[in-house]
């Protein structure tokens, strides 16, 4: 099996985990090969046989110091893949929440904008009325300058001339 293929499966620790359970594994597994070879063959010296199954065979096949380590490294793995689960778990329900509070953000955010829009459509609304306004103003001031009531009065502030605001 390819590293990469044990990665994407793998968490960086189980994975470390795993190659040190085996560097430690590996001095054990030429000596129980070669102790199960020499089960087969004939011995010079008289030994007991020992049954199939049992507890002495598996402690003359694996030291106890190796099934110790063994078992202790199963459980450190364990403990690790536990470990991870949590924060993931725990990272999950964080992203969750900031997720949310994104949510929130972009709909006040979206109000936000929409009341700002509201804002800028009554800006236009007001200045489009204000020059309107100003143009009836102006039509009415040269209207009754027009007139003639008011070109008799020499007191008269709105005979002002249009010509004279320009220059």
């Amino acid at each position: 099996m390819p590293l990469s293929s044990l990665r994407c499966c793998c968490s960086g620790g189980t994975l470390v985990l795993t190659a040190a359970l085996t560097l430690l594994l590996v001095p054990s597994v030429p000596d129980l090969v070669t102790r199960l070879h020499d089960d087969d063959k004939p011995r010079a010296h008289v030994a007991p046989p020992l049954p199939r199954f049992s507890v002495e065979r598996l402690r003359a096949l694996c030291p106890p110091l190796d099934l110790f380590a063994t078992v202790i490294m199963l459980v450190v793995g364990f403990l690790i893949y536990l470990c991870e689960w949590i924060q993931r778990k725990l990272m999950e329900r964080r992203i969750v929440k900031v997720n949310k509070y994104l949510l929130a953000s972009v709909e006040r955010l979206r109000a936000w904008d929409a009341q700002q829009e509201q804002v800028e459509s009554t800006l236009r609304l007001v200045q489009g009325a204000a020059g309107e306004y100003n143009l009836l103003l102006f039509l009415l001031l040269r209207r009754r300058r027009a007139s003639p009531a008011c070109p008799a009065r020499p007191a008269c502030y709105l005979d002002k001339d249009l010509d004279d605001d320009r220059g």
